[in-house]
């Protein structure tokens, strides 16, 4: 009987073939996955029916944000959204909500606490009297919620209890709790009861 095979020649196939694979794996490691370049024309993430928590460094809730569609671009710090509703609760306590934000689009930068609410926003500053909440409504508000600050060049109507202004541009301060419309003022003053 014949043997079919060499004992020496399946050694050295197999020295071969472990050499081959060496060399492959060796080439595959050099490869850096890390540094693939994303187009920066299209998002890097995508979310639909977002529902997102922020903490504080002391453990209190500081935003909770709700929207249809989220998403964000390559290299940016900034989340777009779609019919979203941002709630913005005072860092002290998660228990105190200052601000209710929604808008039909807009963008929020959490590390810079800024961001823009498009098309029907709406801004509602809670106070501890109800009374003197204050919702207003308009387009295109710029809001930085470092300085508790918003702005605007559009239409705008705010409402207190029952009092209505209207009117073009606005600004409000909550640090000094002074909302100031820019022209074309017209007020209803509505006396509380």
């Amino acid at each position: 009987m014949q043997k079919l095979y060499s004992p020496r020649l399946f050694r050295f196939l197999t020295i071969f073939i472990m050499a081959i694979l060496c060399l492959l794996f060796n080439q595959l490691t050099k490869i850096n996955f890390v540094k693939i370049n994303l187009p920066k024309d299209r998002p890097e993430y995508n979310g639909f029916n977002a529902n997102g928590v922020v903490y504080g460094k002391d453990g209190n809730l500081v935003y909770h944000l709700k929207s249809e569609r989220i998403w964000q671009f390559p290299d940016s710090e900034s989340l777009l959204m779609a019919n979203f509703t941002t709630v913005v609760y005072s860092e002290s306590s998660s228990d105190i909500i200052k601000y209710f934000l929604t808008a039909n689009d807009g963008w929020i930068n959490y590390n810079k606490k800024f961001g823009f609410l498009g098309s029907n926003a709406l801004l509602k500053v809670n106070s501890f009297n109800p009374k003197q909440v204050i919702t207003i409504y308009g387009r295109d508000v710029n809001v930085d919620l470092g300085r508790n600050y918003f702005y605007s060049e559009s239409n705008v109507r705010a409402t207190q209890n029952k009092s209505i202004i209207t009117g073009k541009g606005f600004s409000y301060d909550q640090n000094q709790s002074i909302l100031k419309i820019n022209s074309n003022v017209n007020i209803t003053y509505a006396e509380s009861t």
